[in-house]
């Protein structure tokens, strides 16, 4: 018995360790862009906004309705959405992990899956973080636990409750409505008619409430013109950027993303007992149903986003520890010795082997030069350099710097900024409405993702622009979002660095007067005084790629 119980014990020190290492900085790391663009959608409407009106989104309001709920409860900070997103995945990794056990798995195989969840999600890119497709598996995997109650015990309200869950979860992220096809298949026949039919009745409810919520504060014609302008380009991108996809599919999470060789024929062999008798292997193969699922919806429904990718990975742990494959304590073990062995022979530049990329790229716990803030993370209030510090990707244009940011947003405070006053350019500066505690003055926060889809879009983006900018006074710009990167933004006589192109001068918002400049010219503070003659928003030039 007691050697048993030493694999087990080893793997929860590991995730004990690996929680330890990454979750301090978690929580000081800053937002990513897409979050304070929720953020700032959830914050409109507590004070009385109108969603798609006031800030546009392509997306269902279920993220907004559930970051209102956290600004309500927990207040205003990054650590209370943080927070909030870390119990959002212990309770997704709980529920799995129960699932893999009452599907055949170890304690050993849990815990081992465990310390690998521990050292992917809180160590990961900030990029991944507070996204729409974590949040909604806590609804995909409660209703997965309903409907695996029900066999054999048929439960009318469990059904509709079942069905409530998915409707929400699909009010989050519509591509959540095939996971739910792919597990209803798995398990259709053991269920019935009826219990099918109270599923889709919990279903429309749910869809009834959300478009009841619609109409009720007005947002419904905003929200159709989204759908139905917006989004249909919006599709057409993710359809082209498929053969690239697939070519990035195993490099994600090294070395996590890889083991889906093994894994996708795993999960498929285990479909094959969806009609077992036996309650171990029927639970396995829903499973093996749902992680199929996800994996295939995302790669086929989704862009190339990282984020999008982290609720198959957890899946696909579920599934190696439920078949009792150790897969998921080799890759905690891959990142330990690829991580000592770095921290032996450290390597000024990291090498571009395929293997390296895909196997053995080391965990940032073992990063000294980001361990070194971890002290930090334990103050009250700790400096913007601490954040910043802790920051995994912090020079991308959609990474929010919180030391120049914060600079510019001290400049725009003394100023007196107020609701309307302020529009913040591309993708990070969108940070500023939620620190400034203002209502935007556009509605376009990711401006470039609206502005590359198509013509018709850029017409409606200008004329927007040319409406809202005589009522604003300031507008901030992110010139990583269009030099390249390490390029000189020295200030030029104009105040714009020397290094814009001299076409971008002559648009929005480089046409307008640079009053500020943050320290190292990332930012720069516009006065808005010349009427907009055009903007023209280039295709994004920093496309390294993050790590985890």
């Amino acid at each position: 018995m007691a050697r048993r119980t030493v694999p087990a014990a080893l793997g929860w020190l590991a995730a004990a360790g690996f929680l330890l290492a990454g979750v301090p900085p978690f929580l000081r790391m800053p937002l990513w862009c897409d979050a304070t663009l929720h953020d700032t959608a959830a914050r409109v409407i507590l004070a009385g906004g109108v969603h798609y009106r006031d800030v546009f989104e392509t997306n269902p309001p279920g993220f907004a309705w559930l970051l209102c709920g956290v600004r309500t409860v927990f207040g205003p900070s990054t650590e209370a959405v943080r927070a909030v997103d870390l119990g959002v995945v212990v309770a997704v990794v709980a529920g799995l992990l129960a699932w893999a056990r009452r599907a055949g798995a170890s304690h050993a195989g849990v815990a081992w899956a465990a310390a690998a969840a521990a050292a992917l999600y809180p160590l990961s890119h900030e990029f991944n973080h507070a996204q729409r497709d974590v949040w909604m598996m806590l609804p995909a995997v409660a209703a997965c636990g309903l409907r695996l109650r029900r066999v054999g015990a048929p439960a009318p309200a469990c059904a509709v409750g079942e069905g409530l869950l998915w409707g929400f979860g699909c009010w989050v992220k519509p591509h959540l409505l095939f996971v739910a096809a792919g597990v209803w298949l798995a398990t259709a026949r053991r269920l019935g008619f009826r219990d099918t039919a109270a599923v889709f009745a919990g279903g429309a409810l749910a869809g009834l409430a959300g478009l009841g919520w619609l109409v009720g504060t007005g947002a419904w014609p905003h929200f159709a013109d989204t759908w139905r302008n917006w989004n249909s380009a919006y599709g057409a991108v993710v359809w082209r950027e498929l053969p690239f996809r697939a070519t990035i599919q195993l490099g994600y999470f090294p070395p996590y993303s890889l083991f889906a060789l093994v894994a996708v024929p795993l999960a498929a062999k285990n479909l094959r007992d969806r009609d077992d008798p036996d309650p171990a292997r029927f639970r396995r193969a829903v499973l093996a149903a749902a992680y199929l699922a996800w994996l295939l919806s995302t790669l086929l429904l989704q862009r190339g986003f990282h984020y999008a990718h982290v609720p198959e990975t957890l899946l696909m742990l579920a599934v190696f520890a439920a078949n009792r494959w150790p897969l998921p304590c080799l890759a905690v073990l891959t990142q330990v010795a690829a991580g000592v062995v770095t921290l032996l022979a450290p390597q000024p530049d990291r090498p571009s082997s395929w293997v390296y990329r895909h196997l053995v790229d080391p965990n940032p716990a073992f990063d000294p030069d980001r361990a070194r803030w971890w002290a930090g993370c334990w103050g009250r209030d700790p400096p913007r350099e601490v954040r910043r510090g802790v920051a995994r990707w912090g020079q991308h244009f959609g990474a929010h710097d919180p030391v120049e940011l914060g600079a510019a947003a001290d400049f725009l405070r003394g100023e007196g900024v107020r609701d309307g006053e302020l529009i913040a350019w591309h993708d990070s500066p969108s940070a500023l409405y939620a620190e400034l505690g203002v209502r935007p003055g556009f509605r376009f926060l990711h401006v470039g993702t609206a502005w590359g889809l198509g013509p018709w879009q850029r017409e409606q983006i200008l004329k927007e622009l040319r409406e809202a900018a005589p009522r604003a006074r300031f507008v901030v710009s992110d010139l990583y979002r269009v030099v390249r990167p390490g390029s000189d933004l020295s200030a030029g006589p104009d105040g714009l660095p020397v290094c814009l192109p001299g076409w971008q001068r002559g648009e929005f918002p480089f046409d307008q007067p640079v009053v500020f400049r943050s320290p190292s010219g990332r930012h720069l503070v516009h006065a808005v005084r010349n009427p907009v003659r055009g903007c023209v928003i280039p295709e994004a030039l920093d496309q390294r790629e993050p790590n985890r």
